[in-house]
C-alpha cells in the first residue's frame, strides 16, 4: 500500500470530518483543521497558539475521554497521540447527540426507579414506562426536529398455544422472545410490552427507513427462532413502523404504529408495514 506523501497527509487532515490538531509541549494549539474550528465555536485563525485549554469547559484533560467546548456546548470524545518531537496530535469526535440521549437516558432511568416499570412476564418495561419514556422523546423531536420511530409487534399464535398448552407455556414464549428483542436494540432504545401483550420499540434518533430496516432484520431472525422447551414452537407475527411527523403525540404515534401492524398481520407472517 503506498504512503500518502506529505502534502496529501496535509489535505487528510486538514480536510478531515471530525477534529484534528497539534499541541506543543506548552499545551498550546500549533495546527489545527477547519473541524475543530467548527467543534469550538470559534474562527480557525483565532485558534493557532491558543491554549487548548482555553477552548474547554473541563480543567482536567484526560488522554481518552469526554469533554466540551465552552463556546459551543459541543461534546467531543478526546484522543491524544504522542509524537517523537514533544508534540502530540489529539483528535476530536463529535458525541454531542450521544451524550444529551445518555443523560436523558439517564434521568428516564432514575425516574422509571421509583415506579413499577417492569411487566413481570417478558421482563420489559411494561406500557406505563414505555409511555414515560416516550413523552420526552415526542417533546425533544417537537424540539429539534430529530427523527423518532415507534414499532410495534404482534404475535399471531400465542393463543394457539395457550389453547394446547396452557398459560406456562406462553409465559415461556414471551420471555424467550424478549430476550431476542432485548439483543437487537441499542442502549438509547426502549423495548417494552404493552396490556394487550403487543411488544413495543421506541426509537429515538431512527427515520422510518433504519426502523423499518431493523423490524425487517427482526423479522428475518423470528422466522428462524423457535423454542425447544416448547416442542420447536416458532412465534409467529409481524410489525408495524410509524415515524414522528409534526403534530403527533405519543397517542398518536402509537396509534398510528397499531394500524400499520393490523396492515402488516392482514398480510401474513412476519410482514413489515410503514404508516
Amino acid at each position: 500500500m503506498q504512503i500518502p506523501h506529505a502534502e496529501q497527509s496535509q489535505f487528510i487532515l486538514a480536510e478531515a470530518p471530525f477534529g484534528v490538531a497539534t499541541v506543543d509541549a506548552d499545551g498550546r494549539l500549533s495546527w489545527c483543521n477547519r473541524a475543530l474550528a467548527e467543534l469550538a465555536g470559534r474562527p480557525l485563525t483565532e485558534l493557532a497558539g491558543l491554549p487548548e485549554t482555553a477552548l474547554l469547559v473541563t480543567a482536567g484533560l484526560p488522554s481518552t475521554g469526554i469533554v466540551q467546548f465552552e463556546q459551543s456546548g459541543k461534546s467531543v470524545r478526546r484522543v491524544v497521540v504522542d509524537r517523537n518531537d514533544g508534540q502530540r496530535v489529539i483528535y476530536y469526535q463529535d458525541v454531542t447527540v450521544e451524550e444529551a440521549l445518555r443523560s436523558e437516558r439517564t434521568v428516564l432511568e432514575e425516574q422509571l426507579q421509583q415506579h413499577n416499570t417492569i411487566d413481570s412476564v417478558s421482563g420489559l418495561l411494561n406500557q406505563q414506562a414505555v409511555r414515560r419514556g416516550l413523552e420526552p422523546l415526542v417533546s425533544r423531536s417537537r424540539r429539534y426536529d430529530n427523527p423518532l420511530s415507534v414499532v410495534t409487534l404482534s404475535f399471531t399464535n400465542l393463543a394457539d398455544v395457550r389453547r394446547e398448552q396452557g398459560d406456562g407455556a406462553v409465559d415461556e414464549a414471551v420471555l424467550g422472545v424478549s430476550q431476542l428483542l432485548r439483543d437487537q436494540i441499542r442502549w438509547a432504545d426502549l423495548v417494552g410490552r404493552l396490556d394487550n401483550g403487543d411488544f413495543i420499540f421506541v426509537l429515538p434518533e431512527t427515520d422510518s427507513v433504519a426502523a423499518e430496516a431493523l423490524a425487517g432484520k427482526i423479522a428475518r431472525q423470528l422466522s428462524e427462532f423457535t423454542l425447544p422447551a416448547l416442542g420447536g414452537l416458532r412465534p409467529e407475527g409481524s410489525f408495524g413502523v410509524s415515524n414522528w411527523r409534526r403534530g403527533d403525540d405519543a397517542d398518536l404515534l402509537i396509534k398510528r404504529a397499531n394500524g400499520a401492524l393490523s396492515k402488516a398481520l392482514e398480510a401474513g407472517l412476519f410482514r413489515v408495514v410503514t404508516a
